[in-house]
């Protein structure tokens, strides 16, 4: 039981990052379409194609995972999710200053916080992959799971902000 709620509660907290990642990219579409131009590279023609074709793609996966898809939208999630945070620490490393626009914010560059928080949402996917179950929850149990995986989820966005006040004097 412990492991099904577990599970559950990583599906719904993957689902509520890929639909607040979608959401955030559409609240500031121009500001994220640059973003992939300046700090990722990609020629201004390619970032206008590839900008709704991201937000389109976390937004889908977001919707099928919230509609009770498991495993195939999971193993998505987690390849797109790898991706990105394999591009982004890429970038991050071989150059100074990158804005990634993953949740709309663009008013600082990423940190290594960001990265972490990367790093967090991907270790949550590739758990719920290992320990997926089958067993059906109740749905008291599975709305305490998504209750779970909303604070998750916005600490988990909160990262940065979160480890700069922590740090602060």
């Amino acid at each position: 039981m412990l492991t099904a709620l577990l599970s559950d509660i990583a599906r719904c907290c993957i689902a509520l990052l890929l639909l607040a990642a979608g959401v955030g990219k559409l609240r500031s579409h121009a500001a994220f379409r640059g973003n992939l131009a300046t700090s990722f590279g990609l020629p201004p023609a390619a970032a206008a194609w590839a900008a709704p074709a991201l937000v389109m793609t976390e937004l889908l996966l977001a919707g099928w995972i919230l509609a009770g898809g498991t495993h195939l939208p999971m193993l998505l999630s987690l390849l797109l999710l790898s991706t990105l945070t394999a591009v982004l620490a890429w970038r991050y490393f071989t150059h100074s200053v990158v804005r990634c626009n993953c949740f709309g914010e663009a008013a600082r560059p990423v940190s290594q916080y960001d990265l972490l928080r990367n790093v967090l949402a991907v270790g949550i996917n590739g758990a719920y992959c290992a320990l997926a179950q089958e067993t059906a929850l109740p749905v008291a149990t599975t709305v305490l799971a998504a209750g779970l995986a909303a604070i998750a989820c916005v600490a988990i966005i909160s990262l940065h902000d979160i480890a700069t006040l922590a740090k602060a004097d």
